[in-house]
């Protein structure tokens, strides 16, 4: 293995650490740190790296999206003639008549109502891109070793749940743990990503002991250590408070224990009894396992003071107008909080710059076709990657796949009620786990 792919690797892992532990990279001036190790580590690797050696190419259709979905976004802050607005958004085009009160001669103007924000999320898809891409070539590069690119993502998860662990015991009994995160929801959202590679990632080593007749007693004291940073992180996650995180991290558990198990029985009765123990050992967790304060918080119903799970589903509801009026070109990436306002009938004390679901709000600053990109990208690396939990021969690629698979579902089930891919650091987190799916599907 050449030293430029260990380089490029803990670089790249360098620039994720940065992003994470800087409050997720949600400041510009963090996610631009990571954007600068990022781009000069990806620049230096597809310079001096060999072409015969690398990666399989993407299918064509999924290159073209990939290239398509930020020429989308540069699109949203093209300056358009009113008259061509009126066409292609006729809201934006009614704030641009607005404004020839105040403003003489404006007569031109992008898709984006915010185009600063635009160009802040746009920094953040560029930086994802490169990150699935880079990522993708390493664990390329890695054969027999493709666990190798997830090990970044455990030792940070690890390094995350320590902090956060700590938190708990230095404030005890009231103290919450959040890590370098300001927000609990996003501080679970990334450990819930992190935990099936925790996970499995044990048993994963032990398996390829009995393959390599490497010593058991070395391989078993690996995955122990292992074993216990997903205990420890799992912890992190429920003294974290946040419900969706404790939820998602149950479901995680469920769905990695399931296909890890059952596709390995030959037996459908003992297929359906492997599948029955699992769901039991799951709701046993969610009864006894949470502290009185995720109790407490599971048995809150409103606030005054935060946004309640009510709060949320009028949001939801007031987020649907919004994207009624800007439903083909959206309302430009991060302009939600420019233009909700006027829609706004609930939380008057707060501006709302999120819609605490990732579906809706991608839907609203995208519109129905730069969604469409999105969700096709998404659904061109997701879909191989369950196939494979399925079909793949090779245990420790399948238990890698199914760690994929695991973290996916997380941000899928996490993103209904939060906005965990708004969040620099988780959304890059993703894609790095992306490029290790895709690259893993290659031979």
């Amino acid at each position: 293995m050449s030293r430029l792919i260990i380089v490029a690797l803990f670089l790249a892992s360098l620039a994720l650490a940065w992003s994470v532990f800087c409050n997720g990279g949600i400041e510009a001036s963090d996610w631009g740190v990571t954007l600068l190790i990022l781009g000069c580590v990806s620049v230096c690797y597809w310079l001096f790296s060999r072409r015969i050696r690398r990666a399989p190419p993407l299918a064509a259709w999924l290159r073209w999206l990939i290239l398509l979905l930020p020429v989308y976004l540069i699109a949203q802050l093209v300056p358009l003639p009113g008259s061509v607005l009126q066409i292609l958004s006729p809201s934006r085009a009614s704030l641009l008549r607005n404004l020839e009160g105040a403003i003489s001669n404006v007569n031109i103007a992008p898709l984006s109502v915010n185009p600063p924000a635009s160009v802040l999320r746009l920094m953040m898809i560029l930086g994802c891109i490169a990150t699935f891409l880079l990522i993708r070539e390493i664990t390329w590069r890695f054969p027999g070793k493709r666990w190798g690119t997830a090990i970044p993502l455990i030792v940070i998860g690890a390094l995350e749940a320590a902090l956060g662990m700590f938190q708990v015991f230095a404030g005890w009994p009231s103290a919450n743990s959040t890590g370098t995160y300001g927000n609990r929801d996003h501080f679970a959202g990334l450990l819930e990503i992190v935990l099936p590679f925790a996970t499995l990632g044990g048993l994963a080593i032990l398996r390829s002991s009995r393959n390599r007749l490497v010593s058991t007693a070395s391989s078993a004291m690996k995955a122990c250590a292992v074993w216990a940073i997903a205990a420890m992180i799992f912890l992190a996650i429920m003294y974290s408070l946040s419900r969706m995180g404790f939820l998602v991290a149950l479901a995680v558990l469920f769905i990695a224990g399931a296909l890890t198990i059952r596709p390995k029985l030959q037996s459908p009765t003992w297929r359906w009894s492997s599948l029955g123990v699992i769901t039991a050992a799951v709701i046993l967790m969610f009864v006894f396992f949470p502290p009185t304060q995720l109790i407490q918080r599971f048995a809150e119903i409103s606030s005054t003071d935060k946004i309640s799970a009510d709060t949320r589903l009028s949001l939801w509801k007031e987020t649907l107008p919004l994207i009624s009026e800007y439903r083909l070109f959206g309302c430009g990436f991060g302009g939600f909080e420019s233009v909700f306002l006027k829609y706004q009938a609930v939380a008057a004390n707060f501006s709302v710059q999120f819609a605490h679901n990732d579906y809706l709000q991608y839907l609203a600053e995208l519109g129905f076709f730069g969604f469409s990109i999105l969700a096709a990208i998404l659904a061109g690396v997701f879909r191989p990657i369950f196939r494979a939990t399925l079909r793949t021969a090779d245990e420790n690629r399948r238990l890698l796949d199914i760690a994929c698979f695991s973290a996916f579902t997380a941000v899928l089930l996490h993103s209904l009620v939060d906005f965990n891919m708004y969040i620099p650091a988780n959304a890059m987190t993703l894609s790095w786990i992306a490029g290790i799916g895709s690259a893993n599907q290659q031979s």
